[in-house]
C-alpha cells in the first residue's frame, strides 16, 4: 500500500512537471506573428545590461540577467523588473574575456511573478575601449566569470 501511494505522489509531480514543460517550451512551433528568420538555442548564461538611450551609456543603471534563448540575430532573457530603454549594451563573458554587443528592444513582457522577458534583437558588436564610459562596464562583466564567483565564493566560505 506504502509503494502505491508513493507511486501515485510521484505521478502527480511528474504531470505538472511534464505540463510546464510542453506549456513554456521555446522551441515549439510559432503561433501567428511570431515567425522568426532563425531557430533560438535554449542556453542560460548570465549577462550584463546597461540602458545605451540616445547614444549615451548609463553604467550606474546597469543590472544582470539571464538568457533564455538565443540566435545569431537576437536573444531573450529574464528579467527581475520591466526595461525602460529602447537599445542596451548587454556584456557577455567567454574564456578570452568580456564582449558587448548593442542590442534594440523589441519585446518587453511580463512573465509572472515579478519577471519580464525582454526580446533583443542584436545590432553590433562594441568596443568597450571607445570611451570611459565603457570602459567602466569591464569589472561589471568580469564577474561573469564563473571562476571569479567560484573563487570569492570559496574564500567566503571559508571564513
Amino acid at each position: 500500500m506504502f509503494w502505491f501511494a508513493s507511486r501515485s505522489k510521484h505521478l502527480a509531480v511528474h504531470k505538472v512537471i511534464r505540463r510546464l514543460i510542453n506549456n513554456s517550451s521555446p522551441n515549439t512551433i510559432p503561433l501567428g506573428g511570431d515567425a522568426r528568420w532563425e531557430t533560438r538555442c535554449n542556453r542560460t548564461i548570465p549577462v550584463l545590461l546597461a540602458p545605451y538611450d540616445h547614444d549615451e551609456l548609463s553604467v550606474s543603471e546597469a543590472a544582470y540577467a539571464l538568457t533564455k534563448n538565443l540566435s545569431s540575430q537576437g536573444l531573450a532573457l529574464v528579467l527581475q523588473q520591466p526595461f525602460r530603454a529602447e537599445q542596451v549594451v548587454v556584456g557577455f563573458w567567454s574564456g578570452d574575456g568580456a564582449h558587448f554587443v548593442l542590442g534594440h528592444v523589441r519585446q518587453n513582457v511580463p512573465l509572472g511573478g515579478g519577471f519580464w522577458q525582454l526580446g533583443l534583437e542584436a545590432m553590433e558588436m562594441l568596443c568597450p575601449h571607445d570611451s570611459a564610459e565603457f570602459k567602466r562596464l569591464i569589472p561589471l562583466a568580469a564577474r561573469l566569470d564563473p571562476s571569479v564567483d567560484a573563487d570569492r565564493d570559496l574564500a567566503v566560505a571559508e571564513v
